[in-house]
């Protein structure tokens, strides 16, 4: 990748969920910021940027956002909220880099069918490329 990318925090993903949860409803336990488990919160954040054998595990920035997405709704990051607070921390992740997921019905679906796993990760990646635009 030419330049660095601009990242989420776990501060920033906590935050989202907070959010998400208090605008479409939810559990928001704040003695634990709602997470079930920080280390794998903070998993994610690494994750995206790992390396194996010396190459990049996830060298796209598609890559990198499907993932963040993908791991807090398949890893049930939180108590509440984890497929509202993935998409939404994919959605934020490209536009901190310069692009645009363009929000829609689909959006709710996709997220669904993740949590259900009726959709591998490469195929919601291609799904992210689709639906993202670069103003």
């Amino acid at each position: 990748m030419g330049r660095a990318l601009e990242t989420l925090t776990c501060s920033d993903i906590i935050e989202i969920n907070r959010r998400m949860i208090q605008k479409f409803g939810g559990f928001f336990i704040e003695y634990d910021n709602n997470l079930l488990d920080y280390g794998a919160l903070e998993h994610v954040l690494v994750e995206i940027d790992g390396y194996l054998f010396g190459e990049e595990l996830y060298p796209d920035l598609f890559q990198k956002a499907g993932l963040i997405s993908w791991r807090i709704n398949t890893g049930h990051i939180f108590h509440d909220g984890n497929k509202r607070t993935s998409m939404e921390a994919c959605r934020l992740f490209l536009e901190l880099n310069g692009h645009i997921l363009k929000i829609d019905f689909e959006v709710v679906e996709i997220a669904l069918k993740i949590a259900r796993h009726e959709i591998q990760y490469d195929e919601f990646v291609e799904w992210l490329r689709s639906k993202t635009i670069y103003p």
